[in-house]
């Protein structure tokens, strides 16, 4: 296990993608540099996986990993700033109550999984965009079982240090950062109040707030979420407003439902 980075690797991944004006139309990627980031455990092959087999993947990538690794990861990101160690905590989190199913079309859900909201098709899935999104946000799809199974695998390759008395400090502050706030306060006022409690950007910081939403930390208690079993996607109510692209649960989160203390308990017991 090796806790770097290769960064002509991850150079290699970013450039595929992204560029100073965003995401690029044609990814492309030459191919020694493809061979060399897939050397490096950066990039990889695409790979023909349905639902069925992509919900194997996850439970399979869960049982490799431990709730005390990814926590711990997850407090080691928030000085370094390796989002790839950030990831897993929302990985585990969404899948710790996933159980095994197969695919089937029920009445309004098209071709998604009405358990896990995933599609059924099996043509090939490009890994790479999600090791890119893993690297670059710290993952943004956490609910797709074909994100799980990649995050959580790829967590079990790899090693993250012990989190140190500054980690701890900075999830202190953001728990009371978030406790804090006041009744009306809406999702946009605590990733604003977050800026400067630890090294981020905007993604970074929604990406973080969605992570504790999964984990049960901030969400609203009347709604089901994660960590009390695995809400299928009927469970799982949109918020009303149009422009709202934050993920469920923590969408319907606002100042008033503060910090759930037993989540926080549960997932990080020695802050």
């Amino acid at each position: 296990m090796n806790i770097s980075v290769d960064e002509r690797a991850l150079e290699i991944l970013f450039t595929t993608y992204w560029s100073s004006s965003g995401w690029k139309k044609v990814y492309l990627t030459p191919p020694d540099d493809l061979e060399y980031a897939k050397a490096a455990g950066v990039m990889f092959e695409s790979r023909r996986i349905g639902h069925d087999q992509a919900v194997n993947w996850a439970l399979h990538s869960r049982g490799r990993v431990h709730k005390a690794q990814v926590a711990d990861a997850f407090l080691a990101s928030l000085s370094s700033r390796r989002l790839n160690w950030r990831s897993a905590l929302g990985s585990f989190a969404v899948s710790v109550n996933l159980v095994a199913h197969h695919w089937s079309k029920a009445s309004g859900s098209g071709f998604r999984c009405p358990t896990c909201g995933a599609y059924e098709g099996t043509d090939h899935k490009d890994l790479n965009i999600l090791s890119f999104e893993r690297f670059k946000w710290g993952g943004v799809r956490h609910t797709d079982p074909l994100y799980i199974g990649f995050d959580l695998e790829r967590f079990s390759c790899e090693e993250a240090p012990e989190p140190t008395a500054v980690d701890r400090a900075i999830m202190r502050e953001i728990l009371n950062t978030a406790r804090s706030l006041p009744t009306d306060a809406k999702l946009s006022n605590l990733s604003k109040a977050l800026t400067n409690v630890f090294p981020s950007n905007l993604s970074e910081r929604r990406n973080l707030i969605g992570i504790l939403g999964y984990c049960g930390i901030l969400q609203v208690p009347s709604l089901p979420g994660f960590i009390q079993g695995f809400p299928s996607v009927s469970e799982r109510p949109e918020v009303p407003w149009t422009k709202n692209d934050w993920p469920y649960p923590v969408q319907w989160w606002n100042g008033s439902c503060g910090v759930s203390e037993d989540a926080s308990h549960f997932w990080f017991r020695k802050l």
